[in-house]
């Protein structure tokens, strides 16, 4: 406690000027914070069946009203234990993910989860036959974590391909990874959406109908394996040339020594920024609202035109603003139990 009032006394009340300021934020934030407690929970609604029920407090009956379209969109609700699966899938492989931090295979589970997992979940979602749901009907909580999982999952493959080639000797290799990688990390990730939504059906033939949402998937893909590329290379220009020296003087080709030596420790040194590059991404997932696609964020205006819900995007959007910052929060948690593993890890090894 002293040490706390030392430095507020130093670093806010030093001063007049800075009392003055420091009381009169400390004022403006309080009355913001009493103005937020009493609308979000002194004054609220908790249960009703339409707004007529809300007082003059937030109206957290909409939430619950809404809650399973909030989750899972208009997923059938027969058939809600396939994302129920999707998401123990996805818990799974991380489960997986992270036990493998510091086994020899890391590449190879990585690898699996990020080409497997992904076509599993997709089939599970799509259905077949007279079981199938189009993925018109995904949305809310559901696409935003498909649309993440697979964004993420599948351009880790080709962001690592990319780090290798632009780290490589052949030269043409070298320009087209540098080229790829330049060119799409100076594109808005939206215009990268409108064309995959809009402009890129034109130049396919008739016969190929491809799925909106497989070219959002694919849009997302490239622009963010441009950024992973480049953590990937952070990560490899961090090792120290002797791991190399060393891998080929047990006579281990290319190939070899990429997979048991460097890329592992490539991986491991780059966790931080991917963790953090991995926040953004869920992030900017919302922005397929743009395209007519209804995501976590997306979902908010379908579902406030109810006729008997009118005018509740204010706790919509309230609610959709804190299971973000859950989830990215969790992802955060995720990256630093990796981080303390991995250095757990490392320890145990020296």
């Amino acid at each position: 406690m002293n040490k706390a009032w030392q430095w507020m006394r130093r670093n806010l009340f030093a001063t007049p000027s800075n009392i003055v300021i420091s009381v009169i934020l400390f004022f403006l934030i309080g009355l913001v914070a009493y103005r937020l407690f009493d609308w979000a929970l002194l004054k609220a609604t908790w249960s009703g069946t339409d707004k007529n029920d809300c007082g003059e407090g937030a109206c957290w009956a909409f939430i619950r009203a809404k809650f399973r379209f909030f989750l899972f969109g208009f997923y059938p609700y027969p058939w809600l234990w396939r994302p129920i699966l999707v998401i123990v899938l996805l818990l799974s492989g991380l489960y997986f993910l992270i036990r493998s931090i510091s086994s020899k295979h890391l590449v190879l589970v990585f690898l699996l989860n990020c080409l497997v997992l992904p076509l599993v979940i997709f089939v599970v979602l799509r259905g077949w036959g007279s079981f199938s749901v189009s993925p018109d009907r995904w949305g809310g909580l559901l696409m935003t974590l498909i649309l993440s999982a697979m964004g993420l999952l599948f351009s880790f493959p080709l962001g690592i391909v990319l780090a290798l080639l632009r780290t490589g000797k052949m030269r043409i290799l070298r320009v087209l990874s540098v080229t790829f990688i330049e060119f799409f990390r100076g594109i808005p990730l939206i215009t990268i959406l409108f064309m995959c939504s809009v402009v890129l059906p034109l130049f396919l033939p008739s016969q190929l109908n491809m799925p909106k949402l497989l070219r959002l998937v694919i849009g997302l893909t490239v622009f963010q394996s441009a950024y992973l590329a480049e953590v990937v290379r952070g990560g490899l220009q961090a090792i120290n040339k002797g791991q190399y020296e060393a891998a080929y003087s047990l006579g281990m080709p290319e190939w070899l020594a990429n997979y048991f030596v460097i890329l592992p420790q490539a991986l491991r040194l780059s966790l931080a920024n991917t963790t953090s590059i991995s926040i953004a991404f869920i992030k900017d997932t919302s922005l397929v609202l743009v395209v007519g696609w209804f995501d976590l964020l997306g979902i908010v205006k379908p579902l406030s035109s109810d006729v008997h819900w009118l005018g509740m995007e204010p706790e919509a959007y309230f609610f959709v603003g804190l299971v973000f910052w859950l989830l990215c929060a969790t992802v955060s948690r995720v990256g630093t139990r990796l981080e303390q593993r991995l250095n757990r890890y490392m320890v145990a090894r020296h």
